[in-house]
């Protein structure tokens, strides 16, 4: 048996799929990416594997609707499992959930072969925005880029385009730094 789903994650996850399903009927696959960027923003967050299923999907999702167009069957067979997955997550079968998304991720996968690159991008620009917490909260841009294996120039390119550096200077003393960036990969 599978641990609960954490209130918040659920209702934001919740929140999500009826966005998605919003989306997939309309055929909106720019706000599509971009809503599995708010995704990403969760796992950063959360850091569960639900809220990184959920943005693997929703990006694979969105690339699927790209090439295959909202009239096409594999859209209505996507917009029918995430439904399905949708109304077992309302009710709270967390089990049941998950059994629909990985049914959800494995029709995306044999669809799209390019399913792995995404759930790669999805992983890398989550460590990226989580880089760029550790960055914005006093950890140097090296340090951070260091502690989550990812390059510091996408660190500094991701930085770049924020307003970290417009906020005012929020300075903490170390033990408080530590315990956010002990906080990040252990949780609280």
């Amino acid at each position: 048996m599978n641990p609960e789903i954490p209130k918040a994650v659920r209702k934001d996850l919740l929140s999500v799929m009826k966005k998605a399903q919003r989306l997939l009927n309309t055929g909106k696959t720019k706000q599509l990416k971009h809503l599995s960027d708010h995704s990403i923003k969760n796992i950063t967050i959360f850091q569960d594997q639900d809220s990184m299923g959920m943005a693997v999907v929703i990006y694979a999702l969105s690339k699927l609707l790209e090439r295959w167009g909202v009239e096409s069957e594999y859209a209505q067979q996507a917009r029918e499992l995430l439904g399905s997955a949708q109304f077992s997550l309302d009710q709270n079968k967390v089990d049941e959930y998950r059994e629909k998304m990985d049914k959800l991720t494995d029709f995306v996968s044999t669809i799209d072969q390019s399913f792995k690159v995404y759930v790669q991008k999805v992983i890398e620009k989550a460590h990226i925005k989580k880089g760029s917490s550790l960055y914005e909260y006093g950890i140097s841009a090296a340090r951070s880029a260091e502690l989550l294996g990812i390059g510091p120039w996408e660190l500094m390119s991701y930085v770049g385009k924020t307003r970290i550096h417009d906020e005012p200077d929020m300075t903490s003393d170390t033990a408080q730094r530590l315990m956010y960036t002990r906080s990040l990969f252990i949780g609280k």
